[in-house]
C-alpha cells in the first residue's frame, strides 16, 4: 500500500533526480541492487552478533543503519532502472535480493532468542514463501500488456504488505527487541493476509476475463 502511495508523492521525483545526478551513466541499477544486498546481509550479521555479544545496543543501532541504507538503495535501484529501461534479469535480481535480505534478517532475529521466537519466526517465513509464490504465479499468468500499470519487468498486483511495510516491520523488530515475539506474529499474519488477497485478486482478474470471453462468444 505504501509503495503505491509513495510513487505518487514528491519522493519519487527526489529519487529520480538523485539517480540522474549521481548514478546515471556511472553505475548500473544491478550494481545498486547488489550493494543493497550486501548492506542487508551486514545488517543481519549485526543482529546475529547482538544475540551473542554484550554490546547489544551498539550492534542494534549499526544494524538499523545498515538496514535503512539497504532499503534506501533498493528504492534507488528501481528509480535508476526506470531511467535506464528495465531488464528482465534486473527485475529477477531485484526480487532475489529483496527476499534474501528479508529472510536472512528474520533468521538473524530468530537466532537472538530461538526459544521464544522460533514459532512466530517459522510462521513468518512460511507466510513469505506463500506470498512470493502467489506473487510469481499471478505475475506469470497476467498478460504482458498489464506491465504498464507499475512499470516493472515483473507484474504484480498492489498488495497489503509490500516493500515499504516490510522495511517498517523489520526495522521495528530490530530496534524494539523486547517486543519481537508480538511483532513477528503480527508481521506473519499480515503477510499471510497479503497472500490470500493476491489469491482473491487472481480470482477476480481471471474470472472477469472468462466472463468477458464467454460474453463475446455469445
Amino acid at each position: 500500500m505504501l509503495d503505491n502511495w509513495l510513487s505518487k508523492t514528491k519522493i519519487k521525483y527526489v529519487f529520480d533526480k538523485l539517480d540522474q545526478k549521481v548514478f546515471l551513466g556511472r553505475i548500473s541499477a544491478n550494481h545498486l541492487t547488489i550493494f543493497g544486498l550486501v548492506l542487508g546481509l551486514l545488517s543481519a550479521f549485526c543482529i546475529f552478533l547482538s544475540g551473542i555479544l554484550e554490546c547489544v545496543l551498539e550492534l542494534i543501532i549499526i544494524s538499523a543503519i545498515f538496514m535503512t541504507l539497504s532499503f534506501f538503495f533498493d528504492a534507488l535501484d528501481g528509480a535508476l532502472a526506470r531511467l535506464e529501461e528495465p531488464t528482465k534479469f534486473g527485475g529477477i535480481l531485484d526480487v532475489f535480493c529483496d527476499r534474501t535480505v528479508e529472510v536472512v534478517i528474520i533468521l538473524a532475529l530468530i537466532s537472538t532468542d530461538p526459544l521464544n521466537l522460533m514459532w512466530p519466526g517459522l510462521f513468518t517465513l512460511a507466510a513469505i514463501v506463500l506470498c512470493i509464490t502467489m506473487f510469481l504465479v499471478v505475475g506469470g499468468a497476467v498478460v504482458a500488456e498489464n506491465l504498464s500499470e507499475n512499470q516493472k519487468v515483473i507484474y504484480y498486483r498492489k498488495g497489503f504488505m509490500e516493500r515499504s511495510e516490510t522495511f517498517i516491520f523489520l526495522f521495528l523488530l530490530t530496534i524494539l527487541y523486547p517486543w519481537r515475539f508480538i511483532l513477528l506474529w503480527i508481521f506473519a499474519i499480515l503477510v499471510f493476509i497479503t497472500a490470500f488477497l493476491r489469491l482473491r485478486d487472481a480470482y477476480l482478474i481471471f474470472n472477469s476475463k472468462n466472463v468477458e470471453t464467454q460474453f463475446n462468444k455469445e
